[in-house]
């Protein structure tokens, strides 16, 4: 695909056929208009930028399918004014996407546990800091002195034998909700309801392992 409008225009006709098989909300695309791809990859990549892939960005870490970005961020139903945790945010993509949806009333943490990666997003996100917020650190408990959050997604996989929701789901607010994928396996949207839980599930997804003490 040439450009970043080719490649939003790519996602909105493959969506009827990717996992949910349902058209993706239009304020996400509107969103993914405005983020260019490109800039959140390395030098080696960028000729790439436009290809709905997984790309390399570093230190064993890539910079998620457009496509799962578009339905990730979709299945949030992120609000205006929304207060959002990003685990393993990488290069930065996702977040900056995240941040346009919640817009300058809300907040992103976009955390990453690798230096170099979150030293590459602080520079890919310079435009965007007035409503995200890096942090430098493992994010995969997430981060009670900033809690509660409206949403929270974590864009590495998980293993679910040692992974352990419910250190995240304390952190939500009430109506919250909670989205993670397996390395190899399924991925699962938890929306907290008062004390109850509603929980979704979709097969097939492949992500890099999340690093961290709840991986």
């Amino acid at each position: 695909m040439k450009d970043n409008n080719a490649l939003v225009q790519h996602i909105r006709l493959r969506s009827s056929l990717y996992l949910d098989n349902i058209e993706r909300d239009e304020k996400v695309l509107n969103a993914m208009l405005k983020v260019d791809r490109k800039e959140f990859l390395p030098a080696g990549v960028k000729r790439l930028a436009y290809e709905d892939v997984p790309l390399l960005i570093g230190c064993g870490q890539t910079c998620s399918q457009p496509s799962m970005v578009a339905f990730m961020l979709d299945k949030l139903q992120i609000e205006k004014g929304n207060k959002i945790l990003e685990i393993g945010a990488g290069c930065g993509y996702a977040s900056s996407i995240a941040s346009i949806l919640t817009g300058p009333e809300g907040m992103v943490y976009a955390s990453e546990i690798v230096p170099e990666l979150c030293d590459s997003m602080r520079t890919n996100l310079a435009e965007m800091i007035d409503n995200i917020t890096i942090l430098s650190a493992d994010g995969s408990a997430g981060f009670p002195e900033y809690a509660p959050y409206d949403r929270i997604f974590i864009s590495a996989g998980v293993a679910s034998k040692n992974f352990d929701t419910d250190l995240l789901l304390v952190q939500l607010n009430d109506n919250g909700i909670l989205l993670y994928p397996e390395t190899y396996g399924n991925i699962y949207i938890i929306k907290k309801e008062k004390k109850n839980l509603k929980k979704e599930t979709y097969y097939g997804v492949s992500f890099v392992p999340l690093k961290g003490k709840n991986s």
